[in-house]
């Protein structure tokens, strides 16, 4: 008896066949499963590109998480973190002197504008903060003396060059937290000349000092004296009264009488309550 061994093995060749296409389309579907979660990282802001449906989402910001997003389009993310960037320039002050001075400035993109900030920049727009930064340097410092940046002007031109900033900052998405002169270097024989002015006005300062201190001791010292001279007289003045006194007793024994009758209030006696007349007495005078 013949066998037919064609028919025998169809079904298994149609079973193989499915098998392998519900394999390829699992994989397919772990695939897009698995490419379509995205991460935002701690500290970044996110924001979806969409290449076959409008292009960057600006409306939409995304903050540190997990998101699932189809895996044709794609997260781009920028930190929103603050960062500084210094910056060393060589700019000339009013007077036509060489200054070098390093200043530090300190940013960050604005929240919820990472999207705008992109499609304005892209990633490339550290060389605006560089070429904004560069300038306002130059234009502040330049309007000085080396002697005003090496000393007493810091905290002014750092808020000047602020000032300027800030505006461009602010249109253009960015946060400017602060601006530093973290150093300025001068040719040696400048800053040797303005240290030694520095010395001489503390060295002044104190002798000043020191003057008004000699000032207030010698005025305290003057106002004791003064205070001293007062008792003194006050003491000798109450000698002579005390010795007036007694010579007015020894002259006049009645003198003794008398003020007994001035300090009376006119209660009981002027002699006490032991005396000859008794408490009760009341003496009548004529006017």
């Amino acid at each position: 008896m013949a066998t037919n061994f064609s028919n025998m093995s169809a079904p298994r060749f149609k079973f193989n066949s499915k098998m392998a296409l519900i394999f390829l389309l699992s994989f397919i579907a772990a695939i897009f499963v698995f490419t379509s979660w995205q991460d935002v990282k701690p500290g970044e802001e996110g924001f979806i590109y969409r290449p076959y449906g409008g292009g960057i989402d600006a409306m939409v910001s995304y903050s540190e998480g997990t998101y699932f997003i189809a895996p044709w389009n794609d997260m781009i993310t920028y930190s929103i973190l603050k960062e500084s960037k210094s910056y060393v320039s060589t700019v000339m002050d009013k007077n036509g002197t060489d200054i070098t001075v390093n200043i530090a400035v300190n940013f960050a993109v604005r929240k919820e504008m990472a999207a705008k900030l992109h499609l304005t920049f892209g990633k490339g727009y550290i060389s605006f903060i560089d070429d904004k930064a560069q300038g306002a340097i130059k234009d502040v410092i330049g309007r000085y003396t080396y002697e005003e940046v090496y000393s007493s002007k810091r905290e002014s031109l750092e808020g000047e060059i602020e000032s300027i900033l800030q505006d461009d900052f602010n249109q253009n998405y960015l946060e400017l937290n602060y601006v530093e002169i973290a150093d300025v270097d001068l040719p040696a024989n400048i800053a040797q000349e303005i240290i030694n002015k520095e010395t001489q006005k503390q060295r002044n300062l104190t002798a000043k000092e020191k003057q008004q201190e000699e000032e207030y001791l010698a005025n305290a010292r003057i106002e004791k004296a003064r205070g001293d001279s007062s008792l003194l007289i006050s003491a000798y003045f109450k000698s002579e009264a005390i010795e007036l006194e007694a010579e007015q007793i020894s002259k006049n024994p009645q003198y003794i009488e008398l003020k007994k009758w001035e300090k009376w209030d006119g209660i009981g006696s002027p002699y006490g309550t032991g005396n000859v007349f008794g408490s009760d007495a009341v003496s009548i005078l004529k006017k």
